[in-house]
């Protein structure tokens, strides 16, 4: 059981070295200017959708059932009475 401890802790550092390093790699790799364009137009492409469904939402909408939800709610009231 020891042993298998041990095992296990080494590979932990060695997992923990592992991602650490293929972290670093990763970050240095990628020019900050071209992550920043990135972020900007994905930014831009987001406030244009929410702008578009901002006015989805400003359009008017029914306050309250119709006619034919009001019928069938009507005929749940009186089965529930019943």
């Amino acid at each position: 059981m020891d042993k298998f401890e041990s095992q296990f802790e080494d590979l932990d550092v060695q997992s923990s070295y592992m991602e650490s390093a293929m972290g670093h790699t990763t970050a240095t790799a990628t020019p900050q200017d071209e992550v920043d364009l990135l972020i900007q137009k994905i930014a831009d492409e987001a406030g244009l959708e929410m702008n578009a469904n901002l006015a989805a939402v400003e359009a008017p909408t029914k306050v309250g059932p119709t006619e034919v939800e009001e019928d069938r709610l009507g005929e749940r009231l009186r089965a529930l009475r019943s």
